[in-house]
């Protein structure tokens, strides 16, 4: 039993027949208790908190509307339908007004009960099933969320700042941006990216969003800049304001001395190349020449090689498994999202395309062995449908099985 029900009504035999029905037609509910009336109802709901309640409107004591009107007020989430007859018609209006699953007639025919309460335990499923989604989203965003961050911010190291991932970014996370700037850090020692956005997501939490990363030199830190300055003086003291707090936390975090400086506030993510560029200057002129932007972009393109070709080794190691991008992102240990717009950059081909080539190549060769057959062929080569493998086959080679196996036996002959 996954759903639970309360039922109310001063009728005795129309409350025992209630029970009776609902036990024998919906064995998935279970029944925590009846009541007789208002006051008992309150008691049992209050106490259960259940998932759904069939209500009898007039009851002594208290309504049923009475008492759906006062546990709303008190935030329970337990559905309604109200059980009334013919003559409670006004009541059944404000039941309705209530937004109560729906209602029962005295006498009711048991297809319309069944309709009703089948209605009724559909819409909760239904709804557990979002509430599950959401969660599990939430949860995803909160995993994904600090990698994919510091994975977009690196992209100012390049020519071009990855602004379509950037506008993307703000949607997931319903950010509204209009300015923001670069902080840039020198720790005393080697922070990683995990702790210094577990320690900055304590600080700044409720006063702005920012992304973070961690290059070869130190810590890079993305502040978004609220839209409530009205001047750019302001904005600028409240930029140092957080620059001191995150100075902060990280010599807190690593118990050593920390340099930073501040770029200026622009209001375009392409800006923040500049902005990068500015706060590596205000470090002062020894530490703005050990610290080249062009070392971080340097890093950046060596890493985002050595991603892809992780990736790509991955794909020819398991092309004959089941695989996603997903697993592959999951093997070389970035994001899907990442991986995806580097490994087309790199290569030309985005997943699913690199992965098919991969496929048919395989499956070129096995075309040689006469001991193969077509389905044989597929398997091997990672296609469980060998229809669907046929018709790619042909797609890229130009050419069916048996007409590549046919150009092969004449070119050995």
């Amino acid at each position: 039993m996954d759903l639970t029900m309360v039922i109310a009504d001063d009728e005795p035999i129309v409350l025992k027949s209630l029970e009776v029905f609902v036990k024998k037609e919906f064995p998935e509910v279970s029944i925590l208790g009846t009541a007789k009336n208002g006051i008992e109802l309150k008691e049992l709901l209050e106490s259960f908190d259940p998932d759904m309640a069939i209500v009898d409107i007039r009851m002594p004591g208290l309504s049923g509307i009475e008492v759906i009107e006062l546990l709303r007020d008190r935030g329970l989430k337990t559905r309604y339908i109200i059980n009334t007859a013919f003559s409670d018609f006004e009541y059944a209006k404000k039941a309705l007004d209530l937004k109560t699953d729906g209602y029962l007639l005295k006498p009711g025919k048991l297809e319309e009960k069944r309709e009703v309460i089948g209605r009724l335990i559909a819409s909760i499923r239904e709804e557990r099933k979002e509430s599950t989604r959401k969660k599990y989203l939430d949860s995803a965003i909160d995993v994904v969320n600090p990698v994919l961050g510091s994975e977009i911010l690196m992209s100012i190291f390049s020519d071009k700042p990855d602004e379509e991932h950037f506008r993307q970014y703000l949607s997931i996370n319903a950010i509204d941006f209009s300015e923001g700037c670069i902080l840039t850090y020198l720790p005393g020692r080697d922070v990683k990216r995990k702790d210094i956005n577990r320690e900055l997501s304590a600080a700044m939490q409720g006063l702005c969003d920012f992304l973070t990363t961690v290059t070869s030199e130190g810590i890079v830190v993305m502040l978004f800049i609220p839209q409530e300055f009205d001047d750019p003086e302001s904005a600028v003291g409240w930029r140092d304001e957080m620059a001191e707090l995150i100075h902060g936390c990280i010599e807190k975090l690593t118990d050593e001395d920390c340099l930073y400086g501040s770029g200026g506030i622009y209001g375009s993510f392409s800006d923040m190349r500049l902005s990068y560029q500015e706060s590596v200057a205000a470090l002062g002129p020894e530490k703005t020449g050990a610290m080249d932007p062009m070392e971080d972009e340097r890093y950046l393109e060596s890493r985002n090689k050595d991603y892809v070709q992780q990736a790509e080794g991955f794909i020819n190691e398991n092309y004959m498994r089941d695989i996603s991008l997903s697993d592959c992102a999951g093997h070389v240990g970035i994001s899907s999202y990442y991986l995806s717009h580097i490994f087309k950059d790199r290569t030309g081909s985005n997943f699913v395309e690199y992965l098919t080539d991969v496929r048919i190549k395989h499956a070129m060769e096995l075309c040689a062995d006469p001991g193969l057959t077509v389905r044989d062929i597929a398997e091997r080569s990672g296609y469980l449908n060998t229809t669907y493998f046929c018709k790619v086959f042909k797609k890229l080679v130009g050419s069916t099985i048996g007409e590549y196996r046919r150009q092969l036996k004449t070119e050995n002959t």
